[in-house]
């Protein structure tokens, strides 16, 4: 029976990171972006850091800590590291020209994949994730309907086993993004990717713009 839970649990949890992590915005469109100018693995790592990112909130809320991250200084410091990085990938990616993706043989790169154990992918995934605290207020909801409905209880493993959960969903729809987006990309054009990085690259550039306009005015 307690088997049985765990795996209820361990199932709710995959659920729920699985349709988090679907909705387009900063995460998604960096590991699309990625995997058209990098390929697969560096795509991916922007995903599994985003992942760590989101199973910390998921973890704090979970186990009721959600106190922590209503500080007004802490919320307002992560929102200008939003703000600022999000406009640099915008501004880098609207800088992207066709000559780069013309140049790019196959084996330069499958070399460029090779370097996935780099850092810097798997940070970006990372900060863009940790600095959204909008995912406070969805995680606690979720996991406030997961105890309502008993599919989580207030048991250690009940609760490890559904993060555990949220993480694995979360990595495979970053895997599954990754992986089609990265063999399309073997398919078009280096003129359409250049398009393509540019149109993600405005995309980006607005989202910094609500982000920086809820900071001067903040809702009511």
């Amino acid at each position: 029976m307690e088997q049985l839970h765990l795996l209820q649990a361990l199932a709710a949890g995959m659920a729920c990171g699985f349709i988090v992590s679907i909705p387009v915005g900063p995460v998604n469109l960096t590991v699309i972006n990625n995997a058209l100018r990098k390929g697969f693995l560096s795509a991916f790592l922007a995903g599994v850091g985003a992942m760590v990112a989101e199973a910390i909130y998921a973890g704090l809320m979970l186990a009721g800590h959600s106190s922590l991250l209503s500080q007004p200084k802490i919320f307002f410091a992560m929102r200008i590291v939003a703000v600022v990085v999000i406009t640099g990938m915008g501004i880098h990616s609207l800088l992207t020209k066709p000559e780069r993706f013309e140049a790019q043989s196959e084996a330069a790169a499958e070399r460029a994949d090779v370097r996935w154990h780099h850092p810097k992918t798997f940070l970006l995934g990372f900060v863009l994730t940790i600095s959204n605290l909008m995912l406070v207020l969805v995680w606690a909801t979720l996991t406030t309907g997961l105890f309502a409905r008993e599919w989580v209880t207030t048991a250690p493993l009940s609760r490890l086993a559904c993060l555990i959960g949220v993480f694995t969903g979360g990595v495979l729809w970053f895997l599954l993004l990754a992986f089609f987006v990265s063999r399309a990309h073997r398919r078009v054009k280096p003129k359409t990717l250049t398009q393509l990085v540019r149109i993600c690259g405005v995309v980006f550039l607005i989202f910094a713009g609500l982000l920086a306009y809820r900071l001067i005015v903040p809702a009511h």
